[in-house]
């Protein structure tokens, strides 16, 4: 009987240890997407970080990303993320600076993210818009 006791014990250590582990690995895959969307944008490559972007609700569309060939991203950092319990995502704001390349004026923005975990595909997706640089 106590080999059973401490078998259902060290089952259930070891069921939230690998609960714990998969929560870890996912949080890695998401840091690892959003750093891929922030340096797609700083080295212009827009068709990248927009195939980060898909939206929950199918019937947004992605505003068009020739425009953005007009700034130049200089710099980005994360600077807060939260998850929201309630729809399973998780809101990161980041800030951008960024130059206007024809009138060489700087600029920062700050950028809300809303990710979201598509469980079929194991992956992180941007439920926002991209950020709305100046473009003239």
């Amino acid at each position: 009987m106590k080999r059973i006791k401490w078998l259902g014990i060290v089952l259930v250590m070891m069921l939230s240890a690998c609960a714990h582990v998969t929560e870890q690995k996912k949080l890695e895959h998401l840091e690892a997407k959003q750093k891929l969307f922030m340096k797609a944008l700083r080295w212009k490559s827009y068709e990248t970080a927009a195939s980060v972007i898909r939206y929950r609700n199918p019937a947004r569309q992605l505003a068009p990303i020739d425009g953005l060939s007009k700034i130049t991203v200089t710099s980005y950092d994360l600077i807060g993320s939260a998850p929201n319990v309630e729809d399973g995502t998780i809101v990161a704001q980041a800030l951008f600076g960024y130059i206007q390349n024809e009138t060489g004026r700087v600029y920062q923005i700050k950028h809300t993210q809303v990710w979201w975990f598509d469980e079929e595909l194991k992956q992180w997706f941007l439920d926002s818009d991209m950020p709305d640089f100046k473009l003239d």
